[in-house]
């Protein structure tokens, strides 16, 4: 695994320097924009973000060729999976899964979010909007390490859609779900669990 520390410089928009109270989950997202590199989001959370006053980035960031960027420690909170919008299935903040999932951090959106307890992955997608096979499998990797360090399983593995409902993210799973499944399934081989 390629995997380089870039922190992102605190800052109240991407890195605001906060401990993550618990690790609950890993929530994996998609570059919504085809062939950008993992250091241009870099790029957008470090600069665009904080002149913006937008909320946005991740803990970590897997380019087309699988390199890993770690944008903000895993000890801290990423701003990737909070919502104002409700999820149109339950009418609620957060999904019915999510609520499960995360009890107390997606309860209550005045207080907290699901950012408070989980770990936020991107993945860049390439040309016709597809992962890369070297993105999926530094994903895969990753998260098998996330899990065993966290002591979570592959139950606890989440996508952007699954937390808020209005949002199709990763977009290559939303449409096509028996892609995620594969993806669990390659990362309960990597982690050694029999299928």
């Amino acid at each position: 695994m390629r995997i380089v520390d870039f922190f992102l410089t605190i800052n109240p928009f991407t890195r605001p320097g906060r401990k993550l109270a618990v690790c609950k989950g890993i929530i994996i997202h998609y570059v919504g924009k085809e062939n950008q590199k993992a250091i241009d989001v870099w790029k957008f959370f470090e600069k665009t973000c904080p002149v913006d006053k937008h909320y946005s980035s991740a803990h970590y960031i897997i380019n087309l060729d699988g390199y890993i960027y770690h944008a903000v420690p895993d000890d801290e909170v990423a701003y990737h999976c909070g919502s104002e919008k409700p999820d149109p299935v339950s009418g609620r903040i957060y999904t019915d899964w999510a609520r499960q999932k995360f009890g107390y951090y997606a309860n209550d959106p005045v207080k907290t979010s699901p950012n408070y307890c989980t770990l936020g992955i991107e993945l860049c997608i390439d040309a016709r909007g597809n992962f890369t096979e070297e993105t999926l499998l530094a994903a895969v990797e990753l998260v098998a390490k996330l899990l065993g360090d966290n002591k979570l399983t592959v139950d606890d593995i989440g996508t952007h859609n699954l937390v808020v409902g209005w949002k199709d993210c990763p977009l290559p799973w939303v449409k096509n779900p028996a892609l995620f499944d594969d993806f669990i399934d390659k990362v309960k081989t990597r982690m050694g669990v029999l299928l």
